[in-house]
Order: structure tokens, then C-alpha cells, then sequence
């Protein structure tokens, strides 16, 4: 069992265009050839948009030239639905299952697959420090002294009820092993608190995503699943600059740091 104070966020998909094919479209309406027509050059994500975004007014070749002014214009204006079709994946672990109750609460144009309690053995889980109880001081490592001391218990009475349950369920009534042991961990896992470490596979649409990091990158939202969201933020900054540098990093007083757009909910 360890304790785990700091997530791992891990890109593990993004957008790609089959260029051959939008050539022939554009060849097929008789309009100007790449790059004429797509001002975003090796920027993927931002010609996605673009590619979608101009296909409504058939501007391919007219307007906008420079594409941050094209991907600026778009944003202020709130032209949301075009950047529903860039999507991006990440493998997270390290959080706690309190983190994802709030994550999963995220709908529309997310999708999510999260390790399963049901069928994994929980036994040798780790927990997740709250950021509240990760500093130094002598009050702080007293209450996390706590914290550890109900974590550690809960475990114990997750493998003693796992045991017990083992041999009051028969056997007779599942149609494999497999489902007599699912039935066994998902009555045991009724004992482990929400700070139990989880793995959750997470793809968002660019819409989707500045939502996310709008809400809970804010200073009234939880610290654990802030930290996720600026953490999250960093990366699609790196990833797609023109779709995400509108925000805004500051520090609060506590120490912990918010996010804010410049365009807000497009």
C-alpha cells in the first residue's frame, strides 16, 4: 500500500486528418488546393477546426489568412460546436475515486473507461493524500497520521470481508468462478473510502475540455480535481497553443493555482 499525493497524466490520443481526402474534396468543388485553403499548416488540431468551421460558409481560400486571428475570431464569437470535432484522450492514475465521482459528472462530449472495483482485487490499493493534509507541519502530519490510520483499516476490513464472504457464497450459484469472485469484490468494496486510487481512461472534444477547465479549474472547485485540471491544461497548451492560450494561470494566496479563459464557455 502506498500513499499518492500527485496524479500521472499521460496524452495517449489526438486528432489526425487523412490529407489526401480533404484534397480531393476540395478539388471535387472546385476550390483553391491546400494550403491556400487551410491556413493551419502542421497544427492537426487547429486545422480541424478550421477545416470544419470554413466548410460552413464554403470560405476555403477567402477571409481570415492568419490563423490565430481565424481561431481568435472563432472563440470570441462563441462558435463552439466546430471545436466539438477535436478530440483528446488521456490515461490518468494516481486520483482518487472522490476525484472521478466529480470527473464522470462531466457529460456531454466525454467518454470514460475507469478500472472496475467489481472485478479487480482491491487488496493491495494505494490511497490518494488529500492535497489539504500534504504539507509539512507538525498539525498537518497529525491529521494525515489519521487519515492513514482509517485507510489502513479500511483495507484490512476489505480482506477480512473478501475472506468471509469466500466462504459463506456458494458455489453452485454462479455460472463460472469469475462471476462468484465479482460478486465477492463488489459486496467488499462497499468498505473502502472514496481516496482509493483509481485508473480512468478520459477523451474529450476541445469544447468539452475548456469546459472541464473552466469549472474545475476555478477557486471554489476541489483542490485534488483542480490540480488535475491545470495539470491537464499545461499539456493541451503544449498540444494545441491557438485552442488553449486564452487561459490564464494565477496563484492563490493558499499556494494552489486556478485557471481561467479569456473566452469563457464557447
Amino acid at each position: 500500500m502506498q500513499y499518492i499525493s500527485d496524479p500521472q497524466v499521460r496524452l495517449v490520443t489526438r486528432p489526425s486528418i487523412n490529407w489526401a481526402a480533404i484534397a480531393d474534396f476540395l478539388d471535387s468543388e472546385g476550390l483553391p488546393p491546400i494550403p491556400d485553403s487551410i491556413r493551419s499548416g502542421d497544427d492537426e488540431s487547429s486545422a480541424v477546426v478550421e477545416i470544419s468551421a470554413r466548410l460552413c460558409y464554403m470560405s476555403y481560400g477567402r477571409g481570415r489568412k492568419d490563423i490565430s486571428d481565424f481561431i481568435n475570431n472563432l472563440l470570441s464569437k462563441g462558435d463552439g460546436s466546430v471545436f466539438e470535432h477535436v478530440n483528446y484522450g488521456f490515461v490518468i492514475s494516481g486520483i482518487s475515486r472522490s476525484l472521478t465521482h466529480e470527473l464522470v459528472r462531466h457529460r456531454a462530449g466525454f467518454a470514460y473507461s475507469q478500472r472496475s472495483q467489481r472485478y479487480v482485487d482491491e487488496s493491495e490499493s494505494d490511497f490518494i493524500i488529500p492535497p489539504a493534509l500534504n504539507e509539512n507541519d507538525a498539525k498537518t502530519i497529525k491529521a494525515a497520521d489519521v487519515m492513514k490510520a482509517a485507510m489502513e483499516s479500511s483495507l484490512s476490513s476489505y480482506k477480512n470481508l473478501v475472506s468471509e464472504l469466500d466462504k459463506i457464497i456458494p458455489e453452485e450459484q454462479f455460472e463460472s468462478l469469475s462471476d462468484r469472485r465479482k460478486a465477492i469484490r463488489q459486496a467488499a468494496r462497499s468498505v473502502l473510502p472514496n481516496a482509493t486510487e483509481t485508473k480512468i481512461f478520459v477523451t474529450a472534444n476541445v469544447r468539452a475540455w475548456r469546459h472541464f477547465i473552466e469549472m474545475r479549474g476555478a477557486g471554489f472547485a476541489d483542490w485534488e480535481i483542480r490540480n488535475l485540471a491545470i495539470i491537464i491544461l499545461k499539456i493541451l497548451e503544449q498540444e494545441s497553443p491557438l485552442l488553449f492560450s486564452d487561459f490564464t494561470i494565477d496563484k492563490l494566496p493558499d499556494g494552489t493555482l486556478t485557471a481561467k479563459p479569456k473566452y469563457s464557455k464557447i
